[in-house]
């Protein structure tokens, strides 16, 4: 068994190797024996995926904790944000385990569930956080399921806290990611803390952020703050692109 856990980051491997075996096969078309103006045209659509696989790649490099680790930090944020009396904690779209085994060992006297769907599309696994756990010493007061975020296998009220580090915006079986936040929340204990990071200023996917606070007020939630992650963590520009987390907000408070 490994000795060290193994957490990867939310961008995926395979991915950024499609962007750039792409934007490579397009390369290697300049040096064909073919008409100039298609080795041209061959070399011009190698740019944008050279420039996604160049984004991706550096991103990986920043959230790994070999780099930036600011996917660490980015957790840490989250943990600093959850009452210290939490005894029942959720944890949705869980991946490898690093939140929810950081929120294990922060809150020692505290029982956790994490859930994510694990799907073929992702390259992390439900084996994999029960083996980080075993690794980090908290897998007495872990339990890992797979389910929905947009369907919770739980009652309503079962949780003190509830985060969750950019699931929503991935949840394929739901276009109606309010009502998918809102399944969160139903699992919280009246009087209990939520944690939500995600790329809630992406109007396309969550509509005004506005809104969306107001549209949670109304249903049941007593306090709600909203913070922009740049706000709190500085990070560099290329890291605060729109297609990385230059739409990422924290939205926290209490039920």
């Amino acid at each position: 068994m490994n000795t060290k856990p193994n957490y990867q980051t939310w961008i995926r491997m395979n991915k950024l190797l499609i962007f750039l075996c792409l934007s490579l096969l397009l390369l290697l078309g300049t040096l064909f024996p073919i008409p100039v103006y298609l080795r041209v045209l061959s070399g011009v659509l190698s740019l944008p995926f050279l420039y996604i696989a160049f984004i991706l790649s550096y991103s990986i490099y920043q959230f790994s904790a070999f780099g930036g680790n600011y996917q660490s930090r980015i957790h840490d944020l989250i943990v600093s944000k959850v009452d210290g009396g939490a005894e029942k904690i959720l944890d949705i779209g869980t991946g490898s385990g690093s939140l929810i085994i950081k929120l294990a060992k922060h809150f020692p006297s505290s029982t956790l569930t994490g859930i994510d769907y694990w799907g073929e599309n992702w390259e992390y696994s439900k084996v994999q956080c029960e083996q980080n756990a075993e690794i980090e010493g908290v897998s007495n007061r872990i339990h890992f399921l797979k389910a929905s975020a947009s369907k919770l296998p739980f009652q309503d009220a079962a949780f003190d806290v509830v985060v969750s580090c950019l699931t929503f915006h991935e949840v394929k079986d739901s276009t109606d990611k309010t009502a998918v936040i809102k399944e969160a929340l139903r699992c919280l204990k009246p009087g209990g803390d939520f944690v939500f990071m995600d790329l809630f200023q992406d109007e396309k996917t969550f509509g005004d952020v506005n809104e969306l606070i107001a549209s949670l007020m109304k249903d049941g939630v007593s306090d709600i703050e909203s913070y922009t992650l740049a706000e709190y963590i500085p990070m560099p520009s290329i890291l605060l692109n729109k297609k990385v987390l230059g739409h990422g907000m924290i939205i926290s408070g209490r039920k």
